[in-house]
């Protein structure tokens, strides 16, 4: 009978002992949970929208500074049907890349609204072939 008794101890030890994990894991688990649902994000918005994007129209005539000699065009100007904030200008002979482009600032005055620009360096005139003009009616032109 001593025997049996032991046995009984020793299962009873065990689970004792088991009992004593679970209770160890939940309260572990439960400080874990306090420590996550106390966390705060202050409110903030997000969203999307949309609206509609028309381009601007350049007036004809566009008048062409020409250097003394006739041979090179080192400013133009135009009329936008539209105000510009800002306006950047390429006279390129094919399309432009990022460096051919110079900033006019804004336009000016009342319709038509007119914009003069003079070029970072003279164009030569046999490579002023494609005037491009981007317009932006608030913030800055940004070429990249």
């Amino acid at each position: 009978m001593g025997t049996r008794l032991r046995r009984r101890g020793v299962a009873g030890r065990r689970n004792l002992a088991g009992l004593l994990v679970v209770a160890v894991a939940s309260i572990i688990g439960v400080s874990a949970y306090a420590f996550t649902a106390s966390n705060t994000v202050a409110a903030h918005s997000a969203g999307a929208g949309s609206a509609t994007v028309s381009g601007y129209t350049v007036a004809s005539p566009t008048n062409y500074t020409f250097s003394g000699d006739g041979t090179k065009m080192e400013a133009v100007t135009f009329d936008l049907d539209k105000a510009a904030s800002d306006v950047q200008v390429a006279l390129t002979a094919a399309a432009p890349a990022k460096a051919d482009w110079t900033d006019c600032g804004a336009s000016e005055g009342t319709a038509p609204y007119a914009v003069t620009c003079t070029f970072h360096a003279a164009i030569p005139d046999a490579e002023g072939l494609k005037l491009s003009v981007a317009a932006v009616s608030s913030g800055t032109v940004t070429i990249e």
